[in-house]
């Protein structure tokens, strides 16, 4: 019988993916409920096209997505470029159902509110998906290798990236995502981020995780272990098979998805990132120095970054600095104990966050 499947996301890019796995295998997956944002009219398509519900919150007549409407499920897609479900991602995860998650904040901001659950996340993330193919969850782990393509801006001088266009950030070489997405990894702020995810997901200190870079997006991770073996993820830059494998896990599904002729032999070039250009590469792990709240503050503070950027209100060397003084301000706050005390300083910091902001 076909696993019934919740797509928190689902008008998103990964959201789109994701339907395009569960098209592929309309054997073994079908949607039986669709959550999206602004996009109603894709969302109301595609409810008609798959006969199942939907939900939005701009949808006329919607109220609150109900608990109960999740329960029908046998596994969720989380792929919301928002946290605003997570009380709903919790709920299916004590019912003991896997998430498969793609949504880095959540991961970052909320990771101990959900850590009790960790053996039910699946990551969709296509570094930590190959990172967890390889052994980084298994005994004996010695260090990782969080692999980027280096981004938009990889072979600009200092003064060009201070100087970077929202369209010169905004056009990543490798990989098609969404704006946030590739503003982050313009300036290897995704890298950060997945510092800590994969501290978080894989239980592993800060010392034992390095950011490369390849530059074909073809390696997707790297696991060094204390035999002196490593393991390696190779494959296409494509959001399909960490997807199906999340989906579909512990099998894996035939996707026919060829790797390219330059890496039928085991050649792979790996570079140090330049951290003097990229400074915002560093700061996953001092958010990991830090503690839970900055980590938390982090995240929260590179969504209004952006925001900023993309309004023109922040130069990038300015948005190095933002970013620091928030982890730092949030140094000495407890994390909250609770998803709706989470929610309560979550919305307090972005009210001082954009007051702070406005004073600049």
């Amino acid at each position: 019988m076909a696993l019934r499947v919740v797509v928190i996301g689902a008008t998103g890019s990964v959201g789109q993916q994701t339907l395009q796995v569960i098209d592929r295998f309309p054997d073994k997956f079908v949607p039986s409920l669709l959550v999206g944002g602004k996009n109603l009219n894709l969302l109301k398509r595609l409810g008609q096209r798959y006969s199942c519900s939907i939900f939005s919150p701009w949808l006329k007549g919607s109220e609150k997505l109900s608990l109960a409407e999740l329960e029908d499920a046998d596994i969720m897609v989380y792929a919301a470029s928002t946290v605003d479900y997570l009380s709903h991602m919790s709920h299916f995860l004590s019912l003991g159902k896997p998430v498969c998650l793609s949504t880095k904040e959540i991961i970052v901001e909320a990771w101990p509110l959900i850590k009790g659950f960790s053996e039910l996340v699946r990551p969709v993330d296509s570094e930590h998906s190959a990172l967890w193919r390889i052994g980084a969850k298994e005994p004996g782990v010695k260090s990782i290798y969080v692999v980027g393509s280096g981004g938009s801006l990889r072979d600009k001088e200092k003064e060009e990236i201070e100087n970077a266009t929202l369209a010169q950030v905004l056009s990543h070489p490798v990989w098609e995502m969404g704006p946030k997405v590739t503003f982050d990894s313009a300036f290897l702020i995704n890298k950060s981020m997945e510092v800590i995810e994969a501290a978080h997901l894989f239980n592993l200190r800060r010392e034992q995780i390095d950011i490369v870079i390849e530059r074909t997006g073809s390696v997707h991770a790297l696991v060094n272990f204390v035999d002196g073996s490593r393991n390696v993820f190779i494959s296409k830059p494509t959001m399909l098979i960490p997807i199906a494998y999340a989906l579909s896990y512990p099998d894996t599904l035939s996707l026919d998805e060829e790797l390219t002729p330059s890496y039928d032999g085991l050649e792979y070039r790996l570079e140090q990132p330049d951290f003097d250009r990229f400074p915002w590469g560093k700061l996953g792990h001092y958010a990991l120095e830090l503690g839970h709240t900055s980590r938390m503050a982090f995240s929260v503070a590179d969504e209004i970054a952006f925001e900023c950027f993309r309004n023109g209100i922040m130069k990038p060397s300015q948005i190095l600095s933002f970013l620091v003084k928030a982890m730092e301000d949030y140094r000495a706050v407890s994390y909250p104990e609770s998803i709706s005390d989470y929610f309560s300083l979550r919305h307090d910091m972005i009210e001082k966050m954009w007051k702070e902001v406005r004073a600049i």
